[in-house]
């Protein structure tokens, strides 16, 4: 989504959708659901793909794109045998073959507890993504925690089909390990297949840098709880915080 290149104009652009995004959910709530297999086609910034169940008889809104539990990517007895450094490493190098999907780690059972108490309380937030097509153009990402969850769509998505829009990129945290290694592995599944595993890497760092510190969540506190606080231009224009 580019922004206009007034400061009128980005001020028209997001003060509707910051009231909206106040008060609004961009997704469906994940209920009981169970994880299906998903497939992908489109491949616009300005159009997710629709995550559609393969198997007809299980038509979901929305079917995550991920497993939803550890087990259901490896086998957790004979990977808690391993120390952490190893750990990290088998679980990145088992991703790397994996088109669509980025393996990253956080460390200490502290900062997670932090992220997940943060994500409840202060679940919305915008991330900028900076357009590959190098013009000085970025999209404007809307995120929402659900659970161990973090699910992103745009923001011309969301303002135009509210909790009908459909992901570009979803977030899991794995938090099997973290009693016996202090580790939570992290898996950021591709929706959309514009973004680049570098995007999503870019993206899974920010947020864990909005949730864990404290000068990050103040931002992400401010906009979900005092709106009229977020000062949203130079949220954006700041290069620290683009993707």
């Amino acid at each position: 989504l580019p922004l206009p290149n007034s400061e009128a104009g980005m001020r028209r652009l997001f003060s509707s959708s910051l009231r909206s995004l106040a008060r609004s959910s961009p997704f469906p709530s994940s209920g009981g659901r169970k994880r299906g297999l998903v497939t992908h086609s489109f491949a616009s910034l300005r159009s997710p793909p629709k995550c559609t169940p393969t198997f007809p008889r299980r038509q979901f809104s929305f079917t995550y794109p991920t497993p939803r539990k550890l087990e259901e990517i490896v086998k957790i007895p004979l990977l808690l045998m391993n120390e952490a450094d190893k750990i990290v490493e088998i679980w990145t190098d088992y991703h790397s073959s994996k088109p669509g999907v980025f393996a990253g780690v956080l460390k200490g059972k502290r900062k997670f507890q932090v992220m997940m108490q943060r994500a409840q309380k202060s679940p919305l937030f915008i991330y900028p993504l900076v357009s590959p097509d190098g013009g000085g153009n970025y999209f404007v990402l809307v995120s929402q925690f659900q659970g161990k969850h973090c699910l992103f769509t745009s923001l011309e998505d969301f303002n135009e089909k509210k909790e009908n829009a459909q992901p570009h990129l979803v977030i899991t945290f794995y938090d099997e390990l973290i009693n016996e290694k202090d580790l939570v592995l992290i898996r950021t599944d591709i929706c959309n297949p514009a973004f680049s595993l570098q995007a999503a890497k870019n993206i899974n760092e920010s947020v864990v840098k909005h949730y864990v510190s404290s000068d990050g969540y103040d931002l992400v506190d401010r906009f979900n709880h005092d709106p009229s606080k977020f000062d949203i231009e130079s949220y954006l224009a700041d290069p620290a915080n683009q993707s």
